[in-house]
């Protein structure tokens, strides 16, 4: 196959960028969801209350850690923070493709394959970006965490990934990484991070006060999550469970959590050293999007370490796997394509109301948990 000459592959990207960047202008006009992080921040900063149910739908969501971190962008107007946030956004996104990479040391991939990786992520990213989502810090803080196992840093590794998990509790699946590896510096740092995430915001509320604080944290998370569990964003196995089975509506967390326990056991099953040591991660990560009460479509943008590995695994075998080819077909059937609204609306409200994106990330689970001898024997033929 002829490679594509670099002139066209230039003008492709020149093209790209263009559209990507007045979809970004577009976007600074919604950026629903920074609006939260940006008043929570100047809530933080006048030690006030960070939840308050008046916000209505817009809810701050997340742990007062979260809003420390977001002090920065309140103490500009909130126009030149939007901007900055949207820049910061697409350079982590960068940073997420390169840390992948390097997580599984990945060789150069051709053109091809670099633009249908991205258009398999494109419809979340794009969701991400217009809401001024905070999942891109997740995913680099998650895989910051990852590769700093076994290397003389991983103390802080477990520091980032408790950070992490104080803004999104369901990253904590990360955790049994390190625990099945017996890495005590990262579970360490975890426990640290964790505690310091919690006692840092009490040196500006105060002790008292700062528990009541954390307390409403608790309280937005279990009043406000029991009624998105149905709605059609919401792609997590919980939410397809409450749609499925309308009858046993109230086991859906019940039957959830049986799925995510058989989740865990089938990946030790697996033995997941023995598959590749950088797929373990990959798994995690979906899993903990798949088995997060509410996992929105945005938040699928932490399949770009396993799509990208799905690549690598194909081009190390020179994609003679038909199983992992129909795997990889089957995520772009059912959680890419049907996303672009290529049908209509009607087709797509459909779409979310099936999960199919749910059941496209199944495939690509089982896309990167091919057996080692596969990979082993198509790279030595």
């Amino acid at each position: 196959m002829k490679k594509i000459p670099k002139v066209i592959t230039f003008i492709f990207f020149i093209i790209l960028a263009v559209v990507l960047i007045q979809y970004s202008l577009l976007s600074l006009r919604a950026f629903s969801d920074f609006a939260p992080y940006y008043r929570a921040a100047e809530r933080f900063i006048h030690g006030e209350t960070l939840y308050n149910f008046a916000d209505g739908h817009y809810l701050f969501k997340y742990s007062p850690l979260a809003a420390m971190l977001f002090v920065p962008f309140a103490l500009l107007p909130y126009g030149i923070a939007k901007v900055i946030w949207l820049m910061t956004s697409w350079l982590l996104l960068a940073l997420c493709y390169s840390k992948s990479r390097q997580l599984i040391a990945d060789s150069r991939l051709p053109v091809w394959a670099i633009f249908l990786l991205f258009l398999g992520i494109s419809k979340f990213v794009l969701a991400e970006i217009h809401l001024g989502q905070i999942d891109f810090l997740l995913l680099f803080l998650a895989l910051l965490s990852m590769l700093s196992l076994n290397r003389k840093w991983e103390f802080w590794g477990g520091v980032l990934l408790a950070v992490g998990c104080l803004i999104k509790p369901p990253l904590a699946l990360l955790l049994l990484l390190a625990l099945g590896r017996k890495r005590a510096a990262f579970i360490g740092g975890y426990m640290a991070g964790i505690a310091l995430g919690i006692v840092i915001p009490l040196l500006r509320y105060g002790a008292t006060y700062g528990v009541h604080v954390h307390r409403g944290w608790w309280d937005v998370l279990t009043a406000s999550s029991p009624g998105l569990l149905s709605s059609n964003v919401n792609q997590s196995v919980f939410g397809a469970l409450t749609r499925w089975l309308p009858a046993a509506n109230g086991y859906a967390l019940i039957i959830g959590a049986l799925i995510l326990l058989s989740y865990i056991i089938w990946l030790y099953r697996l033995d997941i050293r023995q598959i590749q040591h950088s797929v373990a991660p990959q798994l995690m990560l979906l899993g903990s999007v798949l088995f997060s009460p509410l996992g929105w479509v945005q938040n699928y943008v932490f399949c770009l370490p396993a799509l990208l590995t799905a690549f690598h695994l194909g081009q190390q075998e020179k994609w003679t796997n038909r199983t992992r080819i129909l795997l990889l077909a089957a995520f772009y059937l059912t959680a890419v394509l049907p996303n672009y609204e290529l049908l209509g609306r009607e087709i797509y409200n459909i779409y979310l109301g099936q999960s199919w994106i749910f059941i496209g990330m199944v495939c690509l689970i089982f896309a990167i948990s091919r057996p080692v001898q596969t990979i082993r024997s198509a790279g030595h033929k």
